[in-house]
């Protein structure tokens, strides 16, 4: 039978919806790389910022409910902080509608907040894709899917503290302060 599943390479069903959850995490870190690239002020922060869409990669390949739920959190995370708490998305596709009217880009930095949204938001579908696909779903998944969301939001607080503190300033309306 030629399924999609089957054309990846795997008889499992629903791969082909895990391999483009990793797929767009894979592709969110490679621009993260290449943003450190560009950056070197940032360079260690983007190796701890990868880690959680690493693993949430390989867990969303090998259909582990733990990696979907780290797929959504991690991508939703970074798409709030990256599109509410600062202009980098808006700005971001502003550069992309700038490149298509003149052919040129003034900020290549700026315009690869475009990619890594599209990317990060598709984490977050084909996450939620391949958990709806579950067998063993069940009501405490919530608390699960609740603590991943913190630890993930402590996890990237936790690395701009230590790596970048001079972002921390977008979290300050959280703290009250």
């Amino acid at each position: 039978m030629n399924t999609p599943a089957n054309a990846l390479g795997s008889q499992r069903p629903g791969h082909a919806i895990d391999a483009l959850a990793a797929g767009c995490a894979a592709a969110f870190i490679v621009i993260l790389g290449i943003a450190a690239y560009w950056d070197r002020t940032i360079r260690v922060l983007h190796v701890f910022e990868s880690l959680p869409f690493i693993v949430a990669a390989v867990l969303c390949l090998r259909q582990h409910k733990v990696g979907y739920m780290l797929g959504a959190a991690s991508g939703a995370f970074w798409l709030w902080m990256a599109g509410t708490l600062t202009t980098f998305v808006r700005n971001g596709f502003e550069r992309v509608a700038m490149l298509l009217r003149t052919g040129h880009v003034d900020r290549p930095d700026i315009l690869i907040a475009a990619p890594a949204a599209c990317v990060t938001g598709g984490l977050v579908f084909f996450s939620l894709w391949g958990y709806s696909r579950a067998r063993n779903k069940t009501w405490s998944d919530l608390g699960l899917f609740a603590a991943a969301t913190v630890a993930v939001a402590a996890f990237f607080v936790a690395i701009f503290a230590a790596f970048a503190p001079q972002y921390l300033g977008m979290f300050k309306h959280l703290f009250g302060a």
